[in-house]
């Protein structure tokens, strides 16, 4: 015996079978959407930007995979408030100034978290990104953070972007990144360090750019760029470098772009490591204008001559530079990782580095050309209401949902 239809119904059955089969349409199974927020079905998306909210509101959905509460005044942050569902949560260009502890503890699916342009954090625990083993892209630029704790970057082996640019830095300990294995881009331009130590950038085997630009960097260890074997892009420019003692860029085999221009370089006996690194490579370069002795201002330091060096003392560097040949594997201690593959593969194999960020803030598109501050940030998906192409909205709170509408004029002449 078959199952009973609608068609088997009496009149008045089949109408009240409609009207639920219609009510089946309407998103009232999902989560409410925050009052002033917009939602979308796929991916879970809340959106609750530009609303001028002092605080994250409440009620969001715990199944929402991006949360963008970017352009508010949002001043603290504290535990709980984030579902483990998330994956992209954005809070740049707020007003925050703590962030409790806890607060993305539970969070173990987050890959993208920017707190960047919030000008009012000037301090972060040390346990504030622990647990967040799949985070990749990590903004904290345009803070006011003058300094990092040692344990900040603990454990985020997954991480391959990380904006620091345009803090008041004034100081890089030895080994604040010893975890960052797949680290490939790291931006501290526009901060205020004035020297590199010689285990600074250790535990980095995958780094692929450095920009170091529009610093105070007065000295840099011989031994500071030591382990970065896949660095490809250098920017030293807008400094206080007079001379690189040592030939430190002698452990850069993948260089391909370096900018050294707007620093007061001295060249004389000093320059002559330097120098010589030229001679040996084919890296594309900005020009090095001299600033001393005052006979060679205005030369660019790539075009001295040998005999300008006649009577400079030979310097012993055969033991520094085996040293570098040494570790030119990345191994930066024991407990490297050694990652191989190619950027843009998607993470979960051992050996590939992380895909490329969710959101499109870096240009990769960098050299030749300047990075003289941040790019201006696309527009989330969220901002237009009609959301992006296969985002369908399913609340804008407190809008009612229109679509029974049509169908009940249709049905109720009949009854």
């Amino acid at each position: 015996m078959r199952p009973p239809t609608a068609r088997d119904l009496p009149r008045g059955g089949r109408l009240a079978a409609l009207l639920l089969a219609a009510l089946a349409w309407v998103p009232g199974g999902s989560p409410a959407c925050p009052a002033l927020c917009t939602c979308y079905v796929s991916p879970p998306t809340v959106s609750c930007q530009a609303n001028n909210f002092s605080s994250v509101p409440t009620g969001l959905p715990p199944g929402a995979r991006r949360l963008f509460l970017q352009n508010n005044v949002i001043r603290a942050l504290r535990a709980g408030t984030f579902g483990p569902s998330t994956v992209t949560l954005w809070l740049y260009s707020n007003n925050i100034s703590s962030i409790q502890p806890g607060t993305f503890r539970h969070l173990p699916a987050l890959e993208e978290l920017d707190l960047g342009d919030n000008p009012h954090l000037r301090v972060l625990a040390p346990d504030t990104f622990h647990g967040l083993r799949r985070l990749q892209a990590l903004h904290l630029y345009r803070c006011q953070l003058a300094s990092l704790p040692s344990a900040i970057f603990r454990g985020l082996h997954s991480l391959q972007y990380l904006y620091l640019q345009e803090n008041g830095l004034l100081y890089l300990q030895d080994d604040l990144f010893a975890d960052l294995a797949n680290l490939s881009h790291l931006f501290l331009h526009g901060n205020r360090l004035r020297a590199l130590s010689e285990g600074v950038f250790r535990g980095l085997p995958s780094l692929d750019r450095l920009l170091l630009h529009a610093n105070r960097l007065a000295t840099v260890h011989r031994r500071a760029f030591r382990g970065l074997a896949r660095l490809t892009i250098l920017y030293l420019f807008n400094n206080s470098l007079a001379a690189l003692p040592g030939d430190p860029l002698a452990a850069l085999p993948a260089l391909q772009f370096l900018r050294l221009n707007a620093n007061p370089w001295a060249c004389d006996c000093r320059a002559r490591p330097l120098w010589a690194w030229f001679r040996r490579t084919r890296v594309s370069s900005s020009p090095v204008p001299c600033a001393s002795p005052p006979h060679r201002r205005g030369t660019d330091l790539r075009h001295l001559r040998p005999r300008d060096f006649d009577g400079c003392p030979e310097e012993d560097e055969e033991e520094d530079e085996g040293k570098d040949e040494d570790d030119g594997d990345g191994g930066g201690g024991g407990g490297a990782v050694a990652v191989v593959g190619t950027p843009g593969r998607a993470l979960g194999r051992p050996g590939t580095l992380p895909a490329a960020p969710p959101s499109a803030f870096y240009r990769d598109g960098l050299p030749p050309h300047d990075l003289r501050g941040s790019q201006p940030r696309p527009p989330p998906p969220s901002r237009d209401s009609r959301g992006p192409p296969g985002d369908t909205p399913v609340a804008a709170a407190p809008r009612p949902a229109p679509a029974l509408l049509p169908l009940l004029g249709l049905l109720l002449p009949r009854l």
